[in-house]
């Protein structure tokens, strides 16, 4: 327990054998750390950490990722319509909450404007606009291929090829809060950074995609994905800055 940073503020491990089924019960996610309650006898603190939660280290984490993803039901395709709006430029609303370390990497929602509606943006005039509404799960109807080339423990790799609609399945089920930015505009398509975080978890999973141009008129389109998981949230921010370095250099093929 003291490896894992699980602590009792009050009460003991014996005093679990009393608990009841009509004892007070919350638990409560504290910055970075859960804090358990029974009242009134027992108070149990532990880390927001998914090794610790799932029961499973990186290693075993990351070669059990893409059977998760593939395991994820299909998700209720429910979009709620924001309220805090602001003119973005000259036709397009944008609704902002938050933003990742940069405020370049947010969770931006782009809508027109038509007479007291708001639409979502998805259109070939938009594609930057598009691609941030697709990969928060917003435009329904679509699908594509993503071919991923995963990191994983001993600087490996291993590539798979998963649907959009089974990321996003995934992400949906984990609850996840995604951030996105794009990095480049180049010849074969949009090179975006997306940050799919799991707060409850205490993950990030940090994927560099090329959306081709195309996605919003062909559903047969292929995004080429790079994905690094499972990154404590403190490590992000050095981990994105070395992966746009090397966007810089590097063309992908």
């Amino acid at each position: 327990m003291a490896d894992d940073k699980v602590y009792f503020r009050k009460g003991k491990i014996k005093d679990l054998y009393q608990v009841t089924d009509s004892m007070p019960f919350s638990i409560s996610l504290l910055d970075n750390y859960y804090e358990v309650k029974w009242e009134p006898t027992i108070t149990v603190v532990f880390p927001a950490q998914y090794d610790l939660l799932l029961g499973m280290q990186k290693d075993e984490a990351t070669q059990k990722l893409r059977d998760m993803i593939l395991a994820a039901p299909t998700r209720t395709n429910s979009v709620n319509t924001p309220t805090n709006f602001h003119l973005h430029d000259d036709s397009v609303w944008v609704s902002t909450s938050e933003y990742f370390e940069l405020k370049s990497l947010n969770d931006a929602s782009y809508y027109n404007k038509v007479r007291e509606n708001y639409n979502l943006v998805f259109d070939t005039t938009h594609l930057e606009y598009s691609a941030a509404n697709l990969f928060q799960g917003l435009i329904a109807d679509v699908d594509y291929r993503m071919y991923v080339e995963q990191s994983i423990y001993g600087m490996k790799t291993i590539n798979y090829t998963l649907s959009f609609q089974q990321w996003l399945n995934y992400c949906a089920q984990l609850g996840m809060k995604i951030f996105f930015a794009v990095e480049e505009q180049r010849e074969d398509g949009i090179l975006a950074i997306v940050i799919a975080q799991s707060r409850e978890l205490g993950f990030n999973h940090l994927l560099s995609v090329v959306i081709p141009d195309k996605f919003v008129t062909d559903k047969n389109a292929v995004m080429k994905v790079r994905l690094s998981p499972y990154i404590p949230t403190h490590n992000v921010k050095d981990l994105y800055q070395k992966e746009s370095a090397n966007h810089k250099k590097n063309i992908w093929k």
